[in-house]
């Protein structure tokens, strides 16, 4: 289902509305996704990522996601906020969506993650999953 392989990261998938909870405490990388093909400014992702983020706590920055997708006006995460704003349940149900989590050692390695799989999608799509709004430039190597 979804993504097979990220660089290392050969993600689980669970349903996110069942498994948010039981997300490590521990940092990490994490991707949300649709049940189905978003269609791109260059192709379509197959694998429909909606948002790739990272996070000191894992279990907590998915709650909020959740929080804030469900709630209008609720803060915390702005994906999720983004996510109910937006109406993306209209089209994405909430109850739909799936979730990989990829623990880290510490929060920069889960920045750096993040970073990473943000500028693989971005070569492929000239474009970021619909609910980010921002890219952590990974560093260039001379």
């Amino acid at each position: 289902m979804k993504v097979e392989h990220w660089r290392g990261w050969e993600p689980e998938w669970l349903k996110l509305t069942e498994h948010y909870a039981s997300a490590p405490p521990g940092p990490g990388a994490y991707i949300i996704c649709a049940d189905r093909e978003i269609q791109r400014a260059i192709g379509a992702d197959e694998h429909g990522i909606l948002t790739i983020g990272e996070s000191e706590n894992l279990r907590r920055r998915l709650a909020a996601f959740v929080r804030c997708a469900k709630n209008p006006g609720a803060a915390g995460h702005m994906a999720g906020w983004r996510f109910n704003y937006a109406s993306f349940e209209q089209v994405f149900p909430l109850e739909s969506l799936w979730v990989s989590w990829y623990p880290t050692p510490d929060k920069a390695t889960a920045y750096a993650k993040e970073g990473q799989m943000l500028a693989l999608y971005l070569a492929e799509h000239f474009e970021l999953p619909p609910l980010n709004y921002k890219f952590n430039w990974p560093k260039l190597e001379a």
